[in-house]
């Protein structure tokens, strides 16, 4: 008997321990579920209903916690399938329609999300209502993931990887143009201040850490250690937003205790970043506004708010600067705007591309990435940059390079090689269908062979108007500018107390990306050592004339350019049915990828690896020419080749084609002879299931053999 009192006594110590225990950990489990950090909820969850499975609220915030942590969200449906046993509420159809949602099973959310609706009825009560707008939502984005799934483009999504990315938060990546420079934002044990309470105070026990922003720079393709930016940090929310095409403006998001959060803007000085400077009232409302983009020219600013009078809670705005000042805010409208969210703008410097994120169009769940073409000054119907890049979670903040071929962007998404709560990833290609189309103008200005501070002015010859100013950095001397095709212009330098050089640059007929490295030298009487300057005009003529056999002015030491490759950009590729049509191993492009096809090495190379490459559904096609104004190519010397296909694409430029091979190197000889009758500048497009695929772009994803998921 004595033996039995003690197992008891032992029994409810324990339990009373476990109870105590169980009790401190629901604490904090709410907590952590009230702040939505659905990721430790779900931990301590996982854990209470361990101890207690027939808690029914344990069981349910285990699943809630589930839905919105993506490496657990397949739990979710074993969950809530579990509860839809015994629990026949409609409420649980909602759940389970929300599992089988961001899991992918669009069908079977579908279902349940209509038996949610029609378990309501007619008679809602109020409460419901939020939830009866979500489900009919939910129907429609899982209408147009199965699309999309259906049409699933070949991408190739990779985590950057350290040094920026680390187990904490990284997210909401900004670059300049030439991807020199990037600017995130961290959150972290070495974010300003530490753990925080809501008071910004010190606080071990219940604080967290704030937003602050990183810097990094890239030589080559390695990014470099990332550095905190201490002049602009604070103990409060400090998050990049966006970086000008130059990488001379940085703008950011600022909340702390008494502002909910307002955009500001940062100049740099050398090395040094300007403390911030608010953004005027006609930006800046006393509703939030956390995202923009600049346009290169400096002239728009695009933006997020949350300001009444919009088309839904979240809209995109516009607004020109006008003597200096920002000028009233413009809603981009329904083309652009929806009943619902839309966020983080991104204006390519093109001046006519444009991303953003959208909780309507052809979202397939929560934001989604989507793009817009200008034309004749109106924005086409957005167009979704597909699966895999969209998830059924969020996906935003996306940022492109100028040229088009490499885009960034901030996720959660589980099973992609993440390494912390949020990191940075880097999709090829960065744009679907056309690429821009544009010059990118980057140097150094020198005063006695020395860098120096410049003003950099960009004169539209057929209007005589300014665009910019561009600056040339105090310290490096370094400058970075876009310039758009359709007319000439003349770059002017400006230094204090010398004459301005000027030089001409002609793009009025430029039909592709190109990048030309130019450095000014300017020299004060009586100085010695000048240099043997190349004018840009000769530089652009080299890489419009050049073809794909860039040999003319390869070794050319005074030309210091980078020259592109003569491949354009692809559409949506639906690759379900690709695969090695010769049954062999797909080869690997990896030494390759990112290089120019300019480089006749690499071009060799290619045709080395690739050349008896072939897949069904994909056929090489030669190019001989693109127009605006297609009546102005005559063809007449290529009609032994037969009749050309000619296709105007929707960045309304017409393409000309001729003959299709199912091999590169047999494509590459009809390219020689092409190109024996007087076409020079004649190249090699791909084309998978009639879609316009280039040849970089097979590279990056190793001729579509590879494609990450």
């Amino acid at each position: 008997m004595r033996k039995l009192n003690f197992l008891l006594l032992v029994f409810i110590f324990v339990t009373g321990f476990l109870t105590a225990q169980n009790k401190d950990v629901k604490e904090e489990a709410a907590y952590y579920f009230d702040s939505k950090d659905y990721k430790k909820s779900y931990e301590l969850y996982d854990k209470l209903y361990t101890q207690v499975p027939k808690n029914f609220e344990y069981k349910f915030r285990l699943g809630y916690s589930s839905l919105f942590y993506p490496e657990k969200k397949a739990r979710a449906i074993e969950i809530f399938e579990d509860i839809k046993r015994t629990d026949k509420s409609p409420d649980v159809d909602y759940y389970l329609a929300k599992s089988y949602h961001v899991n992918y099973r669009f069908d079977e959310a579908i279902t349940s999300y209509e038996a949610f609706i029609v378990a309501k009825g007619n008679k809602i009560a109020e409460e419901d209502l939020p939830f009866m707008e979500d489900a009919k939502l939910g129907i429609a984005n899982c209408n147009n993931g199965k699309e999309l799934i259906a049409k699933k483009i070949v991408a190739d999504i990779k985590n950057i990887g350290a040094p920026i990315n680390t187990d904490e938060l990284e997210g909401v990546p900004v670059i300049s143009a030439d991807e020199s420079i990037m600017i995130y934002t961290y959150v972290g044990k070495q974010s300003t201040g530490g753990l925080l309470n809501d008071f910004l105070k010190p606080d071990k026990e219940e604080g967290v850490y704030h937003e602050d922003i990183f810097i990094s720079t890239r030589n080559d393709s390695t990014w470099n250690q990332p550095v905190g930016i201490s002049s602009l940090n604070t103990n409060a929310n400090d998050a990049a937003v966006a970086l000008s095409p130059d990488g001379q403006t940085l703008f950011s998001f600022v909340s702390d205790v008494k502002n909910p959060g307002d955009l500001y803007f940062s100049s740099l000085s050398g090395s040094e970043w300007s403390k911030p400077e608010k953004l005027n009232p006609n930006i800046n409302s006393e509703f939030w506004e956390g995202s923009c983009s600049i346009t290169a020219d400096g002239r728009y600013l695009y933006f997020a708010s949350e300001r009444p009078g919009g088309l839904g809670g979240r809209d995109l705005y516009l607004s020109e600067k006008i003597n200096g000042e920002w000028g009233p805010a413009v809603n981009l409208g329904p083309s652009i705007n929806t009943q619902y969210n839309e966020d983080a703008p991104f204006i390519h410097p093109d001046g006519i591309t444009m991303f953003f994120s959208s909780e309507g169009h052809k979202s397939i769940g929560g934001y989604d990435i989507m793009y817009s073409i200008k034309k004749e000054n109106s924005w086409i119907d957005p167009l979704s940059m597909g699966i895999p890049l969209n998830t059924t979670e969020d996906d935003r903040y996306y940022v492109i390079n100028a040229k088009g071929d490499v885009g960034y962007f901030s996720s959660n998404r589980g099973g992609t090689g993440g390494k912390g709560q949020q990191d940075i990833y880097m999709v090829t290609p960065g744009i679907l269908g056309e690429k821009p189309i544009l010059a990118l103008l980057k140097g150094s200005v020198y005063v006695n062979d020395k860098p120096s501070e410049a003003r950099i002015e960009v004169i539209k010859k057929e209007t005589n108007t300014v665009i910019g100013p561009y600056y040339a950095n105090s310290k490096s001397g370094k400058y970075l500018m876009a310039i758009s095709p359709g007319s000439g212009y003349i770059v002017k330098i400006i230094v204090e107390g010398m004459e301005p050089i000027e030089e001409e640059i002609d793009v009025e007929k430029l039909q592709k990306f190109v990048e030309i490295k130019k450095d000014f030298y300017l020299y004060t009487s009586g100085f010695e050592s000048k240099k043997n300057q190349i004018s840009v005009k000769t530089i652009l003529d080299s890489l419009l004339n050049t073809g794909t056999n860039a040999e003319t002015f390869k070794n050319d030491a005074n030309i210091n350019n980078i020259v592109d490759a003569n491949v354009k950009a692809a559409d949506p590729v639906n690759t379900a049915t690709l695969a090695p049509c010769n049954g062999g191993v797909t080869p690997d492009f990896s030494e390759i990828k990112g290089k120019s096809l300019n480089d006749a090495a690499v071009y060799k190379k290619l045709m080395d690896i690739g050349g008896t490459m072939c897949a069904e559904g994909l056929v090489f096609k030669v190019q001989i020419a693109a127009y605006k104004n297609p009546e102005n190519y005559k063809y007449g010397h290529l009609k032994q080749f037969g009749a050309p296909e000619i296709v105007n694409y929707p960045d309304g430029i017409t393409r000309f084609t001729q003959l299709s091979f199912s091999t590169l190197n047999e494509a590459e000889k009809a390219r020689q002879k092409i190109i024996g009758k007087g076409q020079k500048d004649a190249w090699i497009t791909a084309f998978i299931d009639g879609k316009r695929f280039t040849l970089e772009e097979l590279i990056m994803v190793n001729f579509a053999g590879k494609a990450i998921n």
